[in-house]
């Protein structure tokens, strides 16, 4: 079905998606303001604005006269309406599980933690604490049930944004396991879920580092790599709907095996091998850091104390990562990259290696006007992310649904 932009109900959606982003992205705005950022005329800019305020979604805010006592009307602010919607974020890690409401702007208003081991409960058991953890989340902070617009679930793991559907290996113990289904079965809400690196771009876009930025790329480091590319002020999602598999670019030439089955993916040297990490650190350090189940801060530990086999493990995740960021630049050569990590200390230990190794594989004009950002991640962002992920479909452009039909 062709989109017939002539339309003028479609026209109208349209117009009012606009309208209704850029009251998003500029909070307390005026009317005139929204016509010149939008291109739309003054009488378009009131007609929807005034059905946005009938329908419980915008406010009004009449500021005080100004102190001179210049005469004239009070300036007339237009604001989102914090609590017109509310949508629930979820973050599932393998040893935790993380529940947080969000309300219509996006801001966290409640959020709760619960000690899970994944991998050893049931599908029934792990979708038993998702739920009550919602029940309580909106018990607590008196949330109306109607507003609940929908639930976002950011999981490690590959999942297609539009179908739900798991791709690759899990950290669920049960291999079929249709959360999302199973808790629209449960709650009547609409659940999606999504990759990391996906959330953590849509955090950046919304709240915080990339705010400013219609293109960019986010990338989660830890024992795996995972990257969403932001091109056009969207998930850049490919052909199978997937999005990018940056962990298995090749990157090195030593034979590495990886867990897909090939070689010299930047994974296989992102990965810690944990037996020796354990024989290193028995003999050279006992302190632990406070991630105390995160093998990468373990490592992070023993370059701290000066342990060669640390050290050059170091270097070289610097240098591969730094090889895989150089192809992002290459390639997209996008505004800024966000490199977020579990611990903060990581961005210190590599910064040599990484940024030499990243200079001296990237074009050189590329490289000097791409931004590269570390900062570390926290359950908040991940649950931000994952609430962002459901308030972009009340945001969405219609033509996007438009295009599901064609």
């Amino acid at each position: 079905m062709a989109v017939k932009i002539a339309d003028p109900l479609l026209m109208r959606e349209i117009n009012k998606y606009h309208v209704l982003e850029t009251i998003r992205c500029n909070s307390r705005i005026s009317r005139v303001e929204i016509s010149e950022r939008t291109l739309l005329s003054g009488t378009t800019v009131s007609a929807i604005t005034g059905a946005l305020i009938e329908e419980g979604l915008v406010q009004a805010i009449h500021m005080k006269r100004l102190e001179d006592g210049r005469r004239g009307r009070p300036r007339v602010l237009l604001d989102l309406i914090p609590d017109a919607a509310h949508v629930i974020g979820v973050k599932i890690s393998s040893e935790q599980i993380t529940t947080t409401i969000a309300n219509f702007k996006g801001e966290a208003v409640y959020s709760m933690q619960m000690p899970v081991k994944v991998a050893s409960r049931s599908t029934d058991a792990i979708v038993d604490v998702i739920e009550n953890s919602i029940h309580v989340c909106v018990a607590a902070h008196g949330i109306d049930r109607s507003k609940i617009k929908g639930i976002g679930i950011g999981v490690p793991d590959r999942f297609d944004l539009e179908a739900s559907q798991k791709h690759s290996r899990s950290i669920f113990a049960d291999d079929d396991f249709p959360l999302a289904q199973l808790l629209e079965e449960r709650l009547g809400l609409r659940t999606r879920m999504a990759k990391p690196a996906d959330l953590v771009a849509l955090a950046e876009s919304w709240f915080g580092y990339a705010q400013n930025n219609h293109s960019f790329a986010a990338i989660t480091v830890d024992q795996a790599v995972g990257l969403a590319l932001w091109i056009d002020d969207d998930l850049h999602k490919g052909a199978t709907t997937f999005g990018s598999a940056f962990g298995h670019i090749k990157t090195g030439q030593e034979g590495r095996h990886c867990r897909c089955g090939q070689r010299d993916c930047l994974d296989a040297y992102m990965e810690v091998d944990v037996v020796r990490l354990r024989k290193e650190q028995a003999e050279t350090v006992q302190s632990e850091h406070r991630n105390s189940d995160n093998a990468t801060s373990h490592l992070i530990t023993l370059a701290a104390a000066e342990n060669p086999w640390a050290l050059e493990q170091i270097r070289l995740q610097g240098k591969m990562l730094g090889v895989g960021v150089s192809h992002i630049i290459n390639l997209i050569n996008p505004e800024k990259i966000v490199m977020v990590t579990e611990d903060d200390r990581y961005e210190s230990v590599i910064r040599k290696s990484f940024h030499e190794s990243v200079r001296d594989n990237s074009f050189s004009a590329h490289f000097e006007a791409t931004e590269i950002i570390f900062h570390t991640i926290n359950e908040q962002l991940w649950a931000r992310g994952a609430a962002a992920l459901m308030l972009r479909d009340i945001y969405r452009a219609p033509w996007n649904d438009v295009a599901k039909d064609t």
